[in-house]
């Protein structure tokens, strides 16, 4: 079983805040739409959305902590996580983006930032093919 203070960076002492900006952070950056869905960057963000299922609700964190000093004691408990239902929903790069105040014009998608592309060449290509007839007309 892992550290879960030590998957999201922070110390036992982690405010309920400190646990989500952390979360958020490190979700955006091992999420496996943002990393090619690599195998590495899957098992990292399985065991960041572990480490905040269990430490943002405050009953599953106090369980823990006692679960995580009892194991150390005696490295006879095992504890097993199972996903949410709504997996895929909660966590999709999308709602972790959006949920994060980091959006804005400079931080778009990735579909988006190709339809401006493609809207960028065709304005282009529409000024060099004015440019050619008004230098064809004179």
């Amino acid at each position: 079983m892992q550290d879960y203070y030590k998957v999201l960076g922070l110390s036992r002492e982690a405010s309920t805040e400190e646990i989500k900006k952390s979360f958020r952070i490190m979700a955006l950056r091992y999420h496996p739409d943002k990393n090619s869905n690599s195998e590495e960057s899957k098992e990292k963000f399985r065991y960041v959305v572990e480490a905040f299922e269990v430490l943002s609700d405050e009953g599953a964190r106090k369980k823990y902590d006692e679960s995580f000093l009892s194991k150390h004691r005696n490295d006879k408990f095992n504890l097993k996580w199972s996903p949410s239902a709504d997996f895929k929903n909660i966590y999709s790069y999308a709602n972790i983006k959006n949920s994060s105040g980091q959006g804005g014009i400079w931080n778009i998608s990735h579909e988006a930032s190709m339809g401006m592309w493609k809207a960028t060449v065709i304005l282009f290509t529409l000024l060099g093919v004015m440019a050619l007839l008004i230098f064809l007309l004179k």
